[in-house]
Parts: C-alpha cells; sequence; structure tokens
C-alpha cells in the first residue's frame, strides 16, 4: 500500500508542477496580450482559474500524505500514551470516513455537471470539477496506508 500511495503522490507533484507551470504561462500570456498588443485572450481567466482550483487539491494531497496539514495537539498531548494511540486512530478513521463521504459526492458533482459547458473554454464543467473526487481518493489512499502504518508499525506521525 506504501508504493502505490508513493506512486500517486509522486503523480500529483508531477501534475502540480504541469499545472503551475501551465498556470504561470497563462497568467502572462494575458499580461502580454492585454497591455502590450491590446488584444485581451477570453479564455485565459478561466484556464487560470480551473489550474488553480486542480493545484490546491492536488497540494492538499501532498501536505497530507508528507502529514503537513494543520493539526492541533494541544489536547492529545495531554493524554497517557496509550489514550493518545487511540485518539490518532480514531482521528484517522474519521479523516478517512469524511474522504469516502467527500469522494463519493464529489463523483455526484461530476456526473451531474458532465453535459454543462464551461463558458470560455466550452469543456465539460466534469473537467473541474474531477478535482474534488480525484483529490479524495488519493486522500483516501495516503489516509489508510497512514492508518495501517500507524496500526501495525506504531509510527506516531501527526493526526
Amino acid at each position: 500500500m506504501n508504493k502505490i500511495s508513493d506512486a500517486l503522490n509522486r503523480l500529483c507533484e508531477l501534475a502540480l508542477v504541469a499545472l503551475l507551470s501551465a498556470m504561470t504561462l497563462v497568467v502572462f500570456l494575458e499580461i502580454l496580450f492585454r497591455y502590450v498588443f491590446h488584444l485581451p485572450l477570453f479564455w485565459t481567466e478561466e484556464f487560470a482559474r480551473y489550474c488553480l482550483v486542480w493545484s490546491s487539491l492536488l497540494g492538499a494531497t501532498i501536505a497530507f500524505k508528507r502529514g503537513e496539514h494543520i493539526a492541533v495537539t494541544f489536547f492529545l498531548d495531554r493524554f497517557p500514551p496509550r489514550s493518545r494511540r487511540v485518539l490518532v486512530l480514531a482521528a484517522r478513521v474519521s479523516v478517512a470516513v469524511l474522504l469516502v463521504v467527500i469522494l463519493w459526492g464529489g463523483i455526484h458533482l461530476v456526473m451531474v455537471t458532465s453535459r454543462q459547458l464551461s463558458p470560455a473554454l466550452r469543456i465539460s464543467m466534469a473537467v473541474p470539477y474531477a478535482a474534488l473526487p480525484i483529490a479524495a481518493a488519493v486522500m483516501l489512499v495516503h489516509a489508510l496506508t497512514h492508518a495501517l502504518s500507524f496500526l501495525f508499525a506504531g509510527e506516531h506521525s501527526g493526526t
């Protein structure tokens, strides 16, 4: 399971680099065309917005994998180690359940919006909305990997 999680994380990192590069290039082109050539491009703002959505959600999966998400451990640190272990495991299971709900809702959202076209790019709105279930699925794999590592190896990294 660790290998799958690592491979998904690497894929997300590569996609994130590509998305941020594309977004930067498109915004630069829009500035160039608007202010230098006085010929604004109609599609760049929408493209950059969709790249931002995808990069934000893919970035969240990478942060989740690395354990760099926000964690408040003030109360957790006050418990004895055995209780702390149970609470951390309960938190990880809760996160996995939440990710399943987000995945399910995201799939439904993609199906509902699949026939709707975006205003400027004229692509299916399922493309930008697909970021949600994909990110949830990747985070779910990471969450299960973290939980299994925590259970069987006794790792104590983050919640």
